[in-house]
């Protein structure tokens, strides 16, 4: 008998604290494995980051991150920051889908659900590189304004075209 277990994720709305979690993610020798992985544990997982609506970052256990960048744009993922996702076999792997969680009155509701990518290793500066980005995108949306304008009443403005208008000069049809 299989069990679906179906998982729903908060993703990190405050910037995480890149430098101070110890991300040994290399080996002895020093050299960083780069290698994508297909899957990973899910009970692995400790933090998840939508960076944009077709980047996650998945912050493991211990000392691993990992880029996931989906094939295609999930709409609202970095604005929710909200996933769920189903798994049978206690792995998220590059073929199973996430599913963003929209706010809904005092709830959630499903919104758009997308396939995932690889799980690629990031090291600690592509870490703090992605961060520092998705920290501007958060920085330039919350600081759009709006402002009341005036508008000009009808009168006024066909006062004002007719008054740009040039006078037309007189031709004189005699010379011709």
């Amino acid at each position: 008998m299989t069990r679906a277990v179906t998982i729903i994720v908060t993703l990190a709305a405050m910037p995480l604290l890149g430098a101070s979690f110890a991300l040994a993610q290399e080996d002895e020798e020093g050299a960083f494995d780069r290698t994508p992985q297909d899957c990973v544990v899910v009970a692995n997982i400790d933090q998840t980051k939508a960076i944009d609506d077709q980047t996650l970052i998945f912050r493991m256990r211990g000392d691993h991150v990992f880029r996931n960048t989906l094939p295609r744009k999930c709409p609202g993922l970095a604005r929710e920051n909200r996933i769920a996702y189903e798994t049978r076999v206690g792995r998220l792997c590059a073929i199973d889908t996430i599913t963003v969680l929209e706010r809904f009155g005092v709830g959630f509701s499903p919104g758009f659900t997308c396939r995932l990518g690889e799980f690629v290793p990031l090291s600690p500066d592509e870490i703090e590189d992605l961060e520092t980005i998705a920290e501007g995108r958060q920085r330039v949306q919350s600081a759009a304004e709006a402002s009341p304008v005036e508008l000009e009443d009808d009168a006024d403005t066909e006062e004002a075209e007719s008054a740009a208008e040039p006078a037309e000069e007189p031709t004189d049809d005699a010379d011709n």
